[in-house]
């Protein structure tokens, strides 16, 4: 199982914006420091929370701090733009990274977002599919093209800085529904999942759960001809996760911060994603519920490992675990928590287990088991 960072990011309208990019620059530092293996920056224009209209240009300077993170635009919004000029700005920034980029798509989830640029919800996808297969068209031919589309067309263009990677890694993020997850197995591109998706869902008409997600990417695979197991292997699960001393302890330091975040996702209209049962009300989709039922992977580096291998065992398998970057505390006690994680809970899930057992042995050939 690999492991990384997913920046919406959020901090709060009332902080310092341009103190909160130089602290995410230097959490993808130590991230990169401490072995995590990937980073996804999102694309928001409204709301008054998430703060990166341009992850591409965020992800360039962050390259420049990092050395061998995966860097992944999380997403690059492609209703809201040319995908011709998508396109060439993704391999020039391909050729920045040295090959570390991800090339993040998706069809914008922010309903703000929507109107602010007077989307029609209808368009969302047909739109990102469309733009998709001029991105793909504009890869796949060093010659000039023409595409004939319903929202844009193409008039014998080429890519002049084509991709530093010979076959990039596409992914796309789902939110609602499985259409997404079912493209991806398709395509071969890999699928992301939001935080907030519940991995059971037992009443919730047309809210899919990880488990559906998981299982539309593994079947469109299928059908296509692709390995099923890769699918899973290439398919990102975002979760809130925080490592402290117990699971008492990480609720007890992040509680007050948190409410200010999910006040802000309940105004926009997101509670009902969150959901197992619709008939619940809103005011009972509480901190100590989300915790439990979503579920969060929050307590003790021995707590997260179970809470991890419980949520792999569910969802019939994935690949990688995305941390929701979050500002709920200091930076030390973040830090803090990225560190717990690293040097506690990733070897469990890197094949060095044997570390612990040969240990045990030590410790019984010196006489102390």
């Amino acid at each position: 199982m690999r492991f990384g960072l997913f920046l919406m990011p959020e901090p709060f309208p009332w902080s310092n914006w341009t103190l909160s990019y130089d602290l995410k620059l230097e959490e993808i530092a130590l991230a990169d420091r401490l072995g995590y293996d990937e980073v996804w920056v999102g694309e928001h224009h409204t709301g008054a929370y998430e703060n990166i209209p341009a992850p591409d240009i965020f992800l360039a300077k962050a390259s420049a701090v990092s050395h061998r993170i995966a860097l992944g635009t999380g997403t690059i919004n492609l209703p809201y733009h040319d995908p011709f000029m998508v396109a060439e700005r993704m391999a020039f920034l391909d050729h920045l990274t040295h090959g570390r980029l991800i090339y993040g798509f998706g069809g914008g989830g922010l309903v703000s977002d929507k109107r602010f640029f007077q989307l029609d919800p209808a368009e969302g996808t047909p739109r990102l599919r469309e733009a998709l297969d001029i991105i793909e068209a504009l890869y796949g031919s060093t010659d000039y093209i023409n595409f004939d589309g319903k929202f844009w067309n193409v008039d014998h263009k080429r890519i002049q800085v084509r991709p530093y990677q010979e076959h990039p890694q596409f992914a796309i993020a789902g939110m609602s529904g499985v259409h997404n997850f079912a493209l991806c197995g398709t395509r071969g591109y890999a699928a992301l999942s939001i935080y907030f998706t519940p991995v059971r869902i037992e009443a919730n008409p047309g809210m899919p759960d990880l488990r559906g997600q998981g299982a539309a990417l593994a079947d469109a695979a299928r059908q296509a001809g692709r390995d099923p197991q890769q699918a899973r292997r290439d398919w990102r699960i975002c979760r809130e996760v925080y490592v402290s001393d117990s699971k008492d302890a990480a609720m007890k330091e992040i509680r007050e911060s948190l409410r200010q975040s999910y006040d802000y996702l309940f105004k926009i209209g997101l509670a009902p994603l969150m959901k197992r049962d619709a008939s619940v009300p809103d005011s009972e989709v509480t901190f100590d519920w989300m915790v439990e039922n979503i579920p969060w992977i929050i307590g003790s580096p021995t707590e997260c490992v179970a809470q991890i291998r419980d949520l792999d065992e569910d969802v019939g398998g994935f690949g990688t675990l995305l941390f929701n970057s979050r500002e709920w505390v200091a930076t030390d006690r973040w830090n803090r928590s990225l560190e717990l994680f690293a040097r506690y809970v990733i070897p469990h899930f890197r094949g060095r287990d044997d570390q612990r057992l040969r240990a045990e042995l030590a410790d019984d050939a010196l006489g102390g088991g």
